[in-house]
C-alpha cells in the first residue's frame, strides 16, 4: 500500500440505496443507445480542459477525500466540454471546490455515518446530482466571507465532520453548476462508451498499482497491492493494440514522474488495462457523469487537434 492518502469507503449497501433512487441508476440501461459506440475508439476528454484553460488540472490531496477529488475532476471535464465543444457561455474558474463535495458527501448525503476520513462514491455522485458544485474562488453571501481559493485538506475534514457539512449561504450557488445524471458503470465497455460520448467516469475501487515502477513503456501502470481509493477516467483508447482508459489520479503531478506517457497525457496520469477497469467498475461504486438529463450521442473530434502523439 503506498504512502498517500486514499479514503474510498467500500459500502455495497449505502451505494444500493443511493443507486436505488436516482432518476438513471444504471449507465446500461439509462444509455442503451449508445452501446458499443467506443469500440475501436480514441477519446480525450482532457483536451477539452486544457484547450479551455491551457493547462492540465492536477489534484494533490492531503487527507482521505480522494472521493471528492475524483468526482470534481467529472466535472472540471464536463465544464471543458461544454464551453470548448458546445459553445456554452458559463462561467468557468477552472478548478472545483473539492472541500465541499467532500463535507456534502459526508453529511448532507450521508447524514454523518461515517468517523475518521474518507467518503463513497456514491454519495458523491448523488450530492453533484442534488446540490452540484462551485470553483475555486472567494465568495461574499449574507455578510460572510468564504474562501475556497485553494485547497485546504483541514477545511475539507472540518466541513466533513459530524454536525457541519456545507453553509446553507452557498447552496444557491452550488445548483448553478449541478450534474444533471448519474448513473452507476459496471463494465469497461460502459467505461469506454460513457468516455467517448464525453461523459467522465469516477471510479472507486481497491484495485491498486505499482507505484515504485511507474508507467510501463506504453503509458500502463501495473496493477499491484491495494489501494482503496478514488480516482476518475477521462480518456479512453479502443484503437490500441492495448485497450485502456487513461485515469486521473490525486497524487500530485509528480505520481509516477519520468516514466513514459502517450497522447501528450497529463502529468500524474496512467493507463489502466480494459479488463483492469472492468474489475474496477465491477466493485460498483463508479459512475458516469452527465451534464445533460441522459445520456445523447455527442459527436466528439477525432483526431483531437490539440494533443500531440
Amino acid at each position: 500500500m503506498p504512502d498517500k492518502p486514499q479514503g474510498w469507503v467500500n459500502d455495497p449497501a449505502a451505494v444500493e440505496a443511493i443507486v436505488a433512487g436516482l432518476p438513471r441508476p444504471v449507465f446500461g440501461l439509462a444509455a442503451h443507445k449508445l452501446k458499443d459506440s467506443g469500440s475501436g475508439k480514441v477519446t480525450l476528454l482532457y483536451a477539452y480542459t486544457r484547450k479551455l484553460l491551457g493547462k492540465d488540472l492536477v489534484k494533490n490531496q492531503t487527507i482521505g477525500d480522494c472521493v471528492s477529488q475524483a468526482g470534481s475532476g467529472c466535472v472540471e471535464s464536463l465544464a471543458g466540454i461544454e464551453i470548448v465543444l458546445l459553445g456554452e457561455n458559463e462561467e468557468h474558474h477552472g478548478e472545483i471546490a473539492t472541500e465541499l463535495g467532500y463535507g456534502g458527501s459526508r453529511i448532507e448525503i450521508g447524514r454523518g455515518a461515517l468517523r475518521g476520513d474518507g467518503s463513497i462514491g456514491a454519495w458523491h455522485a448523488k450530492f453533484l446530482q442534488q446540490y452540484g458544485a462551485i470553483f475555486r474562488g472567494k465568495f461574499e453571501v449574507n455578510g460572510r466571507t468564504y474562501d475556497f481559493s485553494t485547497y485546504s485538506g483541514p477545511k475539507a475534514r472540518e466541513l466533513g465532520s459530524r454536525g457541519v457539512g456545507v453553509p446553507d449561504d452557498l447552496e444557491p450557488l452550488l445548483r448553478k453548476h449541478q450534474v444533471r445524471t448519474v448513473s452507476l458503470v459496471q463494465s469497461y465497455e460502459e467505461v469506454r462508451d460513457a468516455i467517448h460520448n464525453g461523459y467522465p467516469v469516477s471510479l472507486c475501487s481497491n484495485r491498486g498499482f505499482d507505484d515504485r515502477r511507474g508507467r510501463d513503456s506504453e503509458g500502463f501502470a501495473r496493477p499491484s497491492g491495494t489501494w482503496n481509493h478514488a480516482m476518475y477516467a477521462d480518456a479512453v483508447d479502443d484503437a490500441h493494440g492495448r485497450p485502456g482508459c487513461l485515469v486521473r489520479n490525486s497524487w500530485s503531478r509528480n505520481h509516477m514522474a519520468g516514466t513514459p506517457k502517450r497522447h501528450d497525457q497529463p502529468d500524474g496520469s496512467f493507463w489502466v488495462d480494459a479488463d483492469v477497469i472492468d474489475y474496477m467498475a465491477r466493485q460498483n461504486d463508479s459512475f458516469a457523469h452527465s451534464g445533460y438529463n441522459g445520456y445523447p450521442g455527442q459527436e466528439l473530434p477525432d483526431p483531437f487537434p490539440w494533443i500531440r502523439d
